[in-house]
């Protein structure tokens, strides 16, 4: 289990369930949700993960998975776990993550010659409890877990304005900064402290395991803390570039 203070480099390769375990012994693991359900289909996503709150297609390129899901969204489909797995290649099987999203579904289309596409609503971090391999998907019993008490406000506001100069800055450097720092600034407000974190994360073009780094964060405060720590890195990078670009101009 993750630890509340801090991340842990668990992958759900650990947490691996054989398919003839008892339902009782299912149920002394699972803390069940009351909003959500207990056990998720696994989307694995191979280049970044997502964070709460996000609203954006997922292609499904996995031909199993794809018709799979098909068949269930006609029923009873309605929430999907999305867990980023880490491969070295396009051969690599990946390895799955320990700690994932859940995502409602909110539209599905399919057209000819053409991988599944859904649109979806990103709802909450999960940890995987169990995994169970299962041909051609794989289901986990998942246990959900919510921002915690953000602890000291002034210091937090602190770090919120820092990002959001630190965004602004990109903006001046960088104009397609612009349209994802409206998107951030009609979703967030100081307030909301982790939620400005994986916004602000999701922003950069920082690796999908430093973005990982960040959505297993529990605390808020270092949470923002890594997202700024991004945004000063991007900021660095686009200084740089700016600096390439205008000595290119000049010759």
């Amino acid at each position: 289990m993750t630890d509340n203070s801090e991340t842990e480099d668990k992958t759900a390769a650990d947490l691996v369930e054989p398919e003839e375990e008892s339902k009782t012994e299912e149920k002394s693991i699972i803390i069940a949700s009351d909003l959500f359900p207990e056990q998720l289909l696994i989307v694995p996503l191979y280049d970044r993960p997502l964070f709460p709150k996000m609203m954006l297609p997922v292609i499904i390129s996995d031909e199993e998975l794809e018709e799979h899901m098909m068949k269930v969204m006609k029923d009873s489909l309605k929430y999907i776990g999305l867990v980023f797995s880490f491969r070295e290649n396009e051969e690599d099987e990946g390895k799955l993550s320990g700690t994932g999203v859940v995502a409602k579904i909110v539209q599905a289309s399919k057209q000819a010659n053409a991988p599944l596409q859904v649109v979806v609503q990103v709802m909450e971090r999960f940890e995987i409890v169990k995994l169970q391999k299962k041909q051609p998907v794989m289901q986990a019993r998942v246990r959900y877990w919510y921002d915690q008490d953000p602890g000291s406000e002034e210091e937090l506001k602190a770090y919120s304005v820092s990002i959001i100069n630190a965004i602004k800055e990109l903006v001046q450097l960088n104009p397609l900064f612009k349209e994802e720092l409206g998107l951030l600034m009609g979703r967030v407000n100081l307030k909301e402290p982790g939620t400005l974190a994986d916004f602000s994360a999701s922003m950069t073009t920082a690796s999908g395991k430093e973005l990982q780094k960040i959505l297993e964060t529990r605390r808020i405060k270092q949470r923002i803390e890594k997202a700024l720590i991004l945004l000063k890195h991007e900021l660095e990078v686009s200084k740089l570039q700016s600096r390439i670009s205008q000595k290119i101009e000049e010759r």
